[in-house]
């Protein structure tokens, strides 16, 4: 156990050594992290309900993901993994990724973060059709670098590293008819996350998506989901499109896929991927794909697949949305929304949401925001959470509600 006064040490030498985008010392070090909780070096246990930001799917250092990270290190930890070798532990996760997309895709580029993939899949949009145009949504999030920044909205986060891509075009989140008048035969990709994750876990009507796919098809444009946030059974099912039976040209996916290791995948077609070897090496990464990220996301795949756990995060969503929706007539006017699929929720309230995410935190709960919708509550626990967890989660929201009422 870390001692308190190490832990004060650590806290001084973040704040010196490593440079942040938010001011001020960290409130916890972090000592040990394991299931549905955290501990920090004073002892002290929260109930986790982020699941750092929805990697922690099958919950911290689970026991199979930890014996098959100890395994592959033992074999070995790293490779070139593009252009020279055959690793069996890529094989392995991409078999299991295009099962989880289900027909229509057959192959995958692996990567490391969401923002890479984003990135890859701007790329094969353009190389594929020869467009030069992208069309996003308001409040979409896509990452930081620049190609993933160009189609996410927030203007104050694009300005100051302008210029960014050129031809991007942003609409209303489910409006078809916006979405209709920017779609034109310049468009390489329409990109769209299917329930927006940063801009309020926000769930489309019935007929947007298929509408996207309807509105693409006609214009010879791509699809691209963005399921960074939203893959690997966070909404009940595989990716979050599936909820629309809805067949994107493009996935992207990251965050949750290699069990708690820097994994990202785009998955598509072959004959998609097959513009990256015109001319060869059109695409390259050092460390995507990497083995240990591999084999801890074969078992974290495995563990959602055996454990049923897309199940259990419909029923648990299910009942964690029916507590949530219960606190409105006892704080009337305070609550807005409740919404969301899966473990994958959103309490949006009338008051600013921060007094209420730093007073949980004070009683053992750990929960967010978003980056797009001011007054909203981000609840994604990890997917192997109890009916007792979720209760002991909503005892302190109705003691944070009632305090700030």
């Amino acid at each position: 156990m870390t001692s308190t006064a190490t832990a004060e040490d650590y806290r001084d030498r973040f704040v010196q050594r490593l440079s942040q985008n938010m001011p001020g010392r960290k409130e916890f070090v972090i000592e040990h992290a394991e299931g549905c909780t955290l501990t920090d070096a004073e002892g002290r246990t929260y109930l986790d309900m982020t699941s750092g930001i929805g990697v922690a799917n099958v919950g911290h250092s689970h026991p199979r993901v930890v014996e098959a990270v100890q395994r592959q290190m033992t074999r070995y930890a790293h490779v070139n993994v593009y252009g020279r070798f055959v690793v069996p532990e890529q094989v392995e996760m991409v078999d299991r990724l295009v099962a989880a997309a289900g027909p229509g895709f057959d192959m995958a580029y692996l990567l490391s973060t969401g923002a890479e993939a984003n990135e890859c899949a701007l790329k094969l949009a353009r190389k594929v059709t020869g467009r030069p145009k992208f069309v996003a949504f308001e409040r979409a999030y896509h990452g930081r670098s620049f190609g993933a920044l160009s189609v996410s909205w927030r203007e104050e986060w694009r300005t100051p590293f302008g210029p960014l891509l050129p031809e991007v075009e942003f609409v209303p989140y489910d409006d078809l008819a916006a979405a209709a008048a920017a779609i034109d035969d310049r468009t390489a990709a329409v990109i769209v996350e299917p329930i927006q994750g940063e801009g309020g876990i926000r769930v489309p009507s019935d007929d947007f998506l298929p509408g996207l796919r309807a509105l693409c098809d006609a214009a010879g444009a791509l699809l691209i989901a963005d399921e960074v946030q939203g893959g690997m059974g966070r909404s009940g099912t595989w990716f979050s499109h599936q909820h629309w039976d809805v067949v994107p040209d493009i996935i992207t996916t990251a965050k949750a896929t290699g069990g708690g290791l820097p994994l990202a995948a785009v998955l598509s077609q072959a004959e998609r991927f097959a513009t990256f070897s015109d001319p060869p090496l059109s695409h390259l990464t050092t460390m995507g794909g990497n083995p240990v990220a591999c084999a801890a996301g074969i078992a974290a795949y495995d563990v959602i697949v055996e454990d049923e756990l897309l199940e259990h995060a419909t029923a648990m969503g299910e009942y964690l949305r029916a507590g949530l929706s219960a606190l409105g007539p006892n704080f009337p006017g305070m609550v807005a929304d409740v919404r969301g699929r899966g473990l994958w929720c959103a309490l949006e309230v009338t008051v600013d949401a921060n007094p209420l995410v730093n007073r949980m935190q004070e009683l053992g709960v750990l929960v967010g925001s978003v980056l797009n919708q001011s007054g909203t509550i981000r609840i994604m626990p990890p997917l192997v959470i109890t009916t007792a967890q979720i209760d002991t989660f909503l005892t302190a929201l109705r003691t944070a509600m009632a305090e700030a009422a």
